[in-house]
C-alpha cells in the first residue's frame, strides 16, 4: 500500500484548515478556527480546527481527528482513499494505485444490479448482432455514432415484443418480486407483468461506480402518444434526481478539465466521440440540488453547455441559479452559436472546433448579461432601461473592481451609455444579515450515492472529576513532552482508566521510532474510532506545569485508583453483610481502613 513516508509527506504538506475550508466556512476565534459542522445541521458553530495541532473536533457531534479522518468521515472512504484525495489536493503523486472499496450493500440491491447488468448485455447484443436491431443501429449510425462509441456506452435495443424481457428474466431465475422491483415492467390489475420498454434504443444508466441502476429508452418513430425518452421509474436503485449520465466514466477526467454539463445523453455521447470525455447530463429534467451536491464532491469546476436556442438558454439560466453561488464550485457557461445544440455544432464545425468552443466560457455574470438581452428590443428605450437596471443588479454582485469595469464596458458598448455613468448607478450590495447567517450554510451532510447517513445525535458535554482530569492532563502532556512520557513509563505508572492506558501504550509505540512525533501523525496509527477521543483530549488547554506540577498530577491519579479500590471494597463488604458472611465483612473492613490511610497519605494529610 502507500509507504508511511509518503503518508507523512501528504499530511504535513497540507494545512488541515485549507482542506476543510473547501467545505466549511471557518473563522478565527481565539487560537482555533470555528465553523458550522458539516456532518449535521446546526446554527451555532461547534466545529473547530486547530492549525497548530493540525486536527479538527466537533464539540456537538463528537467527530474528531486529523485531515485523513475528516476525509474518511466526510466522503465515506477508507484510509488509503483518504490519503489519495488529500494528495490530489496537494498535487502530490503517490506513485501507487489505490483501488476504491465498496461498502457492503443489501443483497437484494446486489441481485438487482446483477439482473440489470445481464439485461444491458442482452439489449446491446440485440442492437449490434441481430437483424431485428438493424433499424435501431441504422438510426444511431445515421446520427454519426461509430461502433466504438456505441460499444463504449453499451447502447442497446428492445423490440416491440412486450413479453421478451419477462421471458429473459425468467430464464435468469428471477423471482416475481425481483422482476417487479426492477423497473422494467408495468403491471396490470391482475398482477401480470408486461415490458415497460418496447421498440426503443436503450441507454443504460449507471451509478458513480459503473453499476447499471436503470435505463432510458428513446423511441425510434415519432408518435404523438409516446414520450421521446422514457426513463425507468423510481426503484430501490434508481432516483433520477441524484443520477448523472456518464458520471462513472467522466469523473476520472475531472481533475484536468472539470465537469461539462449537457442537457441530454446524445450531447454527452457526441462530445465523447469528438474527444471531449468529461461530459455528464441530468435525466431529461432540470438540474437538481442533489445532482449539484454530487458534482461538487467530484470536482471544483463545472461548465454548463446547454443548447444554444432559447429553451436551452432558459434551462442554462435555471441551472446557473443552483450553482453560481455554490461555495465549492467554480462555474462557467458555454454558449453555442446560431442556436445549435452540441451535436449540431459538431456536425457543422467538427470535433476540433467543438473542443475549442467548450474552453471558451463565460462567467455567471457574463452569461447573465448576454441572457438578459435575448428577449429585449434594444431600440426601445423602455426595454433598454429595463435591461440596464437588470444588468447593473447583476454587476453589483461582483466584488472585484476590475471585473466590474469589464462588465460595465460590455453594457456600455451595447447600450451607448458611458461606463462611468453606469458605475454611478450601481445599486448598493445588501448587507449580510448578522448573527448565525454570517457563518454561511454548510454543505449537505456526507452521503453515498445511494443512501443517506444516519443523523448524528448531539453529544453531551463530558464532565470529569478532578482525578480523571489529572489523568487526561498527564496523557496530553505525554503527547507534547517526551520527558514526561519517559518518566511515566520508567516509573511503571499505570492509568486507572484502561482506555487512557491503552492510548498511552499506543503513543509510546508510535513515538519510539518517530524523530518528531505529533498528535496528527499518531492518529494515523490508531483505529479510526479512537481519533475523536484523542482529538477531544488534545483540544483541551495544555496545563503549564513543572516537575512538581507533574508530581501533583501523578498523586491525584493515584488517589483516583485508591478511590476506585475503596468503592470496590465497600461494595464487597455490603454484599457480604447481606449474605451474613461475617468473616468477609471483617476482612473487607480491615482492607477498607488500610486504603483510607493510603488515600490520606497520598493527599498529604
Amino acid at each position: 500500500m502507500i509507504p508511511k513516508e509518503m503518508i507523512d509527506k501528504v499530511r504535513t504538506s497540507v494545512n488541515i484548515a485549507d482542506y476543510i475550508g473547501q467545505y466549511v466556512q471557518l473563522r478565527k476565534q481565539g487560537q482555533n478556527l470555528f465553523g458550522l459542522c458539516p456532518f449535521q445541521a446546526e446554527h451555532t458553530p461547534s466545529f473547530s480546527v486547530s492549525e497548530g495541532k493540525q486536527i479538527f473536533q466537533c464539540f456537538s457531534c463528537g467527530r474528531g481527528g486529523n485531515v485523513f479522518q475528516f476525509v474518511q468521515d466526510y466522503d465515506h472512504v477508507n484510509f488509503p482513499e483518504a490519503v489519495v484525495k488529500v494528495a490530489a489536493f496537494a498535487n502530490i503523486s503517490l506513485g501507487v494505485q489505490v483501488t476504491p472499496t465498496r461498502r457492503p450493500e443489501d443483497p437484494s440491491k446486489t441481485r438487482q444490479k446483477q439482473l440489470l447488468r445481464e439485461v444491458t448485455d442482452m439489449m446491446h447484443h440485440l442492437l449490434v448482432n441481430t437483424k431485428g436491431g438493424e433499424p435501431a443501429l441504422a438510426y444511431l449510425t445515421n446520427r454519426g455514432l461509430s461502433q466504438a462509441t456505441i460499444d463504449h456506452f453499451e447502447v442497446g435495443y428492445v423490440p416491440a415484443d412486450r413479453s421478451l424481457m419477462k421471458k429473459f428474466l425468467d430464464s435468469r431465475k428471477a423471482t416475481y418480486d425481483e422482476e417487479r422491483a426492477s423497473g422494467l415492467f408495468v403491471e396490470d390489475d391482475q398482477g401480470h407483468l408486461f415490458d415497460r420498454f418496447n421498440d426503443r434504443v436503450m441507454f443504460p444508466l449507471k451509478d458513480a461506480y459503473g453499476d447499471v441502476i436503470g435505463f432510458s429508452g428513446r423511441i425510434l418513430t415519432k408518435e404523438a402518444s409516446s414520450a421521446k425518452y422514457l426513463n425507468s421509474p423510481e426503484t430501490e436503485l434508481f432516483n433520477k434526481r441524484d443520477v448523472l449520465f456518464n458520471l462513472d466514466q467522466a469523473k476520472a477526467t475531472f481533475k484536468d478539465n472539470g465537469a461539462l454539463l449537457f442537457e441530454g445523453f446524445m450531447d454527452v455521447i457526441s462530445a465523447f466521440q469528438a474527444g471531449v470525455p468529461n461530459g455528464i447530463a441530468s435525466m431529461g429534467t432540470s438540474l437538481t440540488q442533489e445532482q449539484v451536491t454530487i458534482i461538487s464532491r467530484q470536482t471544483k469546476r463545472l461548465t454548463i453547455c446547454y443548447d444554444g436556442d432559447a429553451p436551452g438558454q432558459h434551462a442554462a439560466d435555471r441551472a446557473l441559479e443552483l450553482v453560481r453561488d455554490h461555495p465549492q464550485l467554480q462555474v462557467g457557461v458555454v454558449v453555442l452559436p446560431d442556436g445549435q445544440d452540441p451535436d449540431e455544432f459538431i456536425q457543422a464545425h467538427g470535433a476540433e472546433a467543438f473542443s475549442k468552443q467548450v474552453q471558451h466560457t463565460l462567467t455567471p455574470i457574463g452569461f447573465r448579461l448576454n441572457y438578459l438581452v435575448a428577449d429585449r428590443d434594444m431600440t426601445s428605450d423602455q426595454d433598454k432601461l429595463a435591461y440596464i437596471d437588470a444588468a447593473l443588479k447583476e454587476i453589483s454582485q461582483e466584488p472585484e473592481p476590475v471585473a466590474q469595469s469589464v462588465y460595465l464596458k460590455q453594457v456600455s458598448d451595447l447600450t451607448g451609455v458611458p461606463a462611468e455613468t453606469l458605475r454611478q448607478q450601481l445599486p448598493a450590495v445588501p448587507k449580510r444579515a448578522p448573527s448565525d447567517a454570517e457563518w454561511g450554510t454548510p454543505p449537505p451532510p456526507p452521503e453515498a450515492y445511494d443512501e443517506q447517513p444516519e443523523a448524528s445525535a448531539p453529544v453531551a458535554a463530558p464532565h470529569y472529576d478532578r482525578y480523571e482530569k489529572a489523568e487526561r492532563q498527564l496523557l496530553q502532556l505525554s503527547f507534547h513532552d517526551s520527558t514526561i512520557a519517559t518518566r511515566l513509563h520508567r516509573t511503571g505508572f499505570i492509568f486507572p482508566d484502561a482506555d487512557y492506558q491503552n492510548l498511552f501504550d499506543a503513543w509510546l509505540a508510535y513515538a519510539k521510532d518517530e524523530p518528531a512525533p505529533t498528535v496528527a501523525g499518531f492518529m494515523d496509527s490508531l483505529d479510526p474510532s479512537l481519533s475523536p477521543t484523542v482529538a477531544t483530549l488534545d483540544f483541551e488547554e495544555i496545563p503549564d506545569t513543572d516537575d512538581d506540577g507533574v508530581t501533583a498530577l501523578i498523586q491525584a491519579v493515584g488517589q483516583r485508583g485508591l478511590k476506585q479500590a475503596l468503592q470496590r471494597v465497600k461494595q464487597q463488604m455490603t454484599q457480604a453483610q447481606q449474605l451474613g458472611d461475617e468473616a468477609t465483612v471483617d476482612a473487607m473492613l480491615d482492607k477498607y481502613i488500610q486504603l483510607q490511610r493510603q488515600l490520606k497519605a497520598a493527599a498529604g494529610e
